[in-house]
């Protein structure tokens, strides 16, 4: 087929397949198309359903990159590398410092004066990634984008540990149990994700120029943090024109296929096929059940039971809460409810209350 000097990335994440094209033209590379989706657990299949309207047969070159790029029977370019490439297509040659905050991970790239590129990366631990982000501001019954909203005009946020996700976890539980408000508590949440991911900046080393990659960087509290985090080390923001960083592997990726083009899969051969696994054969669970001793559960006793008075226990969670009503007499459980917490203990015990009041239970 005549050459299409059409060029694409595929950067396929953790939770999201973000993609770019890139024609070239006389006065070189040009950035044609992009297109971000969710991929909800089944990668090959959105990045083939994407492709699929992009004329892929016509594509001259391709590449992947991310944490699921390995599903792909293209060439795999390496975190650090997109990172440099796509930095360098979007801002040319001079140094600078990309602070990337994806769903499973974050990172720091510099490139030096020298061209030297250094990358770290956070841990094993989860703290301070998109997907811990996400589980957190679940338990207000909220997702990411209202968390966002809501976090980003606080001028006081909650104080929180941010050093760890256990310790940042009980923060929040005991503040959401003492009746703090929500907002200042996500407000706090978005700080303490930024303050664990600012510990891999060395301002006095890294490029002070810095810019924000990845999908939890869009938050405008996130960014605010940072804002404010290099005007006090002498270093700066570098404002991007509208997502054009969140695209910043896919995009390095494509580039690095326009120099060095490839052989191309069809469409229906892109996605690699699946290892075959084998499974370790154990006993049966059967085969314990002589060892299991069964406790049946006490129910209530019924509501109409008894007339003396009840004693009322709470269990109230950061996710759930209950009610439990034990007669005082017979220690029999009298009546029992429960409901999700939704980042308001002190109404989800109100609501419980008013539920045992409603009911003949309650009259005793």
């Amino acid at each position: 087929m005549p050459k299409s000097n059409r060029f694409v990335g595929i950067d396929v994440g953790a939770e999201t397949v973000k993609a770019v094209e890139l024609r070239r033209e006389p006065d070189g590379l040009k950035w044609t198309r992009r297109a971000v989706v969710e991929h909800n657990k089944e990668p090959g299949k959105a990045v083939v359903d994407l492709l699929s309207t992009w004329d892929w047969e016509t594509v001259e070159g391709a590449a992947a990159a991310g944490r699921l790029g390995r599903l792909l029977t293209l060439p795999r370019v390496p975190l650090k590398q997109a990172q440099a490439m796509g930095l360098r297509f979007l801002r040319g040659d001079g140094p600078a410092t990309v602070v990337s905050i994806g769903a499973h991970g974050f990172s720091v790239l510099e490139v030096r004066p020298n061209g030297a590129e250094v990358l770290r990366e956070n841990s094993r631990c989860s703290q301070g990634t998109g997907n811990f982000l996400r589980q957190l501001v679940e338990r207000f019954d909220v997702g990411i984008e209202e968390a966002s909203r809501l976090a980003a005009p606080v001028p006081n946020p909650a104080p929180l540990s941010g050093r760890c996700p256990v310790i940042l976890k009980t923060d929040m539980t005991h503040l959401a149990n003492k009746g703090e408000d929500r907002a200042r508590i996500l407000a706090g949440l978005f700080d303490a994700v930024c303050e664990n991911v600012q510990v891999l900046l060395k301002p006095r080393i890294s490029p002070p120029q810095v810019v924000l990659a990845g999908g939890v960087a869009r938050a405008p509290r996130v960014r605010e943090n940072f804002r404010k985090f290099l005007a006090r080390h002498d270093m700066t923001l570098a404002d991007t024109p509208a997502d054009d960083a969140l695209y910043l592997e896919a995009l390095g990726a494509a580039r690095l296929s326009a120099e060095r083009p490839a052989w191309m899969p069809a469409l229906d051969r892109l996605v690699a096929p699946t290892p075959e696994l084998e499974l370790e054969r154990v006993p049966a669970l059967a085969d314990s059940l002589g060892k299991v001793k069964r406790l049946t559960r006490a129910r209530p006793v019924g509501e109409g039971a008894g007339s003396g008075p009840v004693v009322l226990g709470f269990d109230i969670g950061s996710t759930g809460s209950q009610v439990v009503a034990v007669d005082a007499e017979t220690r029999d459980t009298a009546w029992e409810g429960y409901l999700r917490t939704n980042g308001d203990p002190v109404g989800a015990a109100q609501a419980l209350t008013r539920k045992f009041l409603e009911g003949p239970a309650g009259s005793r």
